[in-house]
């Protein structure tokens, strides 16, 4: 597996993520918090897909952007999603986020993409 293609596929992975907070975000906030939506966090749930969808945006292109230095850009973006996945896991541990098994194969969803990006980028 080459590493524009982590890459891609980590765009692919936080792409499903704006999906479902710009077109489900009962089901986010439900799965996530266990909290009803209301307005004021769909509108930040959407503002947070807006944000998310520019992020996506560049991991997608950056393999086509910056070819020559595209192991520098992933140790950065392996670096990132283990920033989110020890977010994600306090988040867990500090009883905001409801602990479940969906909940908590995201981490190891964003650790898994972190090591793959890192082992890559020192090919």
């Amino acid at each position: 597996m080459s590493l524009s293609s982590i890459i891609r596929i980590s765009a692919g992975y936080t792409g499903l993520w704006v999906l479902m907070m710009a077109f489900a975000p009962a089901m986010v906030a439900d799965d996530l918090f266990g909290v009803e939506l209301t307005a004021p966090l769909q509108a930040q749930m959407q503002l947070t897909a807006a944000a998310v969808a520019s992020i996506t945006s560049m991991l997608w292109m950056a393999p086509s952007w910056a070819p020559d230095n595209i192991g520098k850009f992933a140790r950065l973006a392996a670096i990132v999603w283990i920033v989110f996945a020890l977010l994600n896991t306090y988040l867990m541990y500090s009883g905001t986020m409801i602990t479940n098994g969906q909940n908590y194969s995201t981490p190891v969803i964003m650790v898994v993409i972190a090591a793959l990006l890192w082992m890559k980028s020192k090919d």
